[in-house]
């Protein structure tokens, strides 16, 4: 039995004294070349159009990306016929249209920028909306008297309407509860949207979330093109990306924006080219 046990403390010793002698590796992680990361929405509806030029940040350094303030940006027709230039914000960090503009719902638009001696060019079509025909309210006790599975309490939205387009549609829903922008990860993950799931006329269309009485309810329908679908699709993925040995290794979402001066280069991010519908509802104590 002794000599049992003096080898076990042999064996244990020995790992111990291993681990011990474990050195500490720096990973000497390759510093790469920055690269841009661009940011935009251009809508149809008569707004200031704005865009985000930024520098994106090597692995170890630290604060903020650094805005650029020297890029060119155009804003094209699909005829590239000039509609308006973009002057930079110093106050926003942002570049702007000098004026509100209106874009033509079933017509495609360009957005040029020269930066860093490079062309990039995002192209887009703005999409006709669904047509919304009416959004109501039912609480728990209501959808169980319905037969329908309830597993929270609360009030529910739904909607009734058709779409107007060809095809597969696509959608992003931004909803606001009390002036408050739902933009939890669930919540993205949620506001992404495929005719595939629901087909052309729908009626009952649960809208994500629960609702409390006298909740206000601001809801923002933006019909988006499959390339925005995709990069939104790839960003909640690496949103539940836990780094864990079973999930994918991590990668930057597909940008819908080309370096026409160097391909291989492309930059981070994306421009969203889309109409957009709003909708308003309060949420009243059913009697």
């Amino acid at each position: 039995m002794r000599a049992n046990r003096n080898k076990i403390l042999s064996v244990l010793f020995a790992v111990l004294l291993n681990w011990s002698c474990q050195n500490i590796i720096d990973l000497d992680l390759e510093q790469s070349d920055t690269r841009l990361v661009i940011e935009g929405e251009i809508l149809d509806k008569n707004t200031i159009k704005r865009i985000r030029v930024s520098q994106s940040l090597n692995y170890y350094d630290t604060g903020r990306m650094s805005p650029v303030t020297d890029a060119d940006i155009s804003l094209l027709d699909e005829n590239d016929n000039l509609i308006s230039s973009f002057f930079y914000n110093s106050q926003d960090s942002i570049y702007q249209t000098p004026d509100s503009l209106t874009l033509d719902v079933g017509s495609a638009y360009k957005i040029q920028i020269e930066a860093n001696e490079e062309l990039l060019e995002a192209t887009g079509k703005i999409l006709e909306n669904p047509t919304v025909d009416s959004i109501y309210y039912l609480s728990d006790q209501e959808l169980m008297e319905l037969g329908q599975p309830v597993f929270e309490e609360g009030y529910f939205l739904f909607v009734n309407g058709k779409l107007n387009n060809e095809g597969v549609e696509y959608f992003k829903l931004d909803i606001s509860v009390n002036d408050t922008l739902q933009n939890s990860r669930d919540d993205i993950s949620n506001s992404i949207l495929s005719s595939e799931l629901f087909g052309k006329e729908f009626q009952g269309l649960p809208i994500p979330g629960s609702f409390e009485e006298e909740d206000e309810i601001f809801l923002e329908f933006y019909a988006i093109e499959e390339d925005v679908y995709q990069y939104y699709l790839e960003f909640t993925n690496l949103l539940f990306n836990d780094g864990g040995v079973f999930s994918a290794p991590p990668v930057n979402p597909s940008t819908n924006i080309n370096n026409l001066t160097n391909p291989e280069n492309k930059p981070l991010g994306f421009i969203q080219f889309s109409s957009v519908q709003t909708r308003s509802i309060m949420i009243k104590k059913v009697e």
